[in-house]
């Protein structure tokens, strides 16, 4: 299993060499074809423009077409909870403050992996 998954990740820091030393390449062929039009500065300058511009269109169009998070449900109120600490509290009031805690501890507890409806 360890081989696996070293192995993958060998092939995958290679790929990402791959394209990273790919796209470089590529960058330094264009702009060594713009240089006879546009000299050396300006060769290079059209030809970072040209491989930044596409990546920053892609990532503000994720961005923005990205659906907002809903609100978070308001919290529940359990009236069972509510009856507790009631009975509790008239009782004496370090029992009440042990009794919350522990009635929100489990409250807590048992609501942690219900979905808002």
């Amino acid at each position: 299993m360890f081989a696996r998954l070293t192995a993958k990740a060998i092939l995958a820091a290679a790929a990402i060499a791959m394209a990273f030393f790919g796209i470089g390449l590529l960058g330094l062929a264009l702009a060594s074809a713009l240089v006879q039009a546009l000299g050396v500065a300006g060769g290079y300058a059209l030809a970072g423009g040209i491989l930044l511009v596409p990546p920053l269109i892609w990532v503000v169009a994720g961005t923005i077409s990205r659906p907002r998070k809903p609100p978070p449900p308001p919290p529940a109120n359990n009236e069972l909870t509510r009856a507790l600490l009631a009975a509790v509290a008239k009782e004496t009031p370090w029992v009440a403050i042990i009794g919350a805690g522990i009635v929100g501890a489990v409250n807590m507890f048992l609501n942690r992996n219900k979905s808002a409806k």
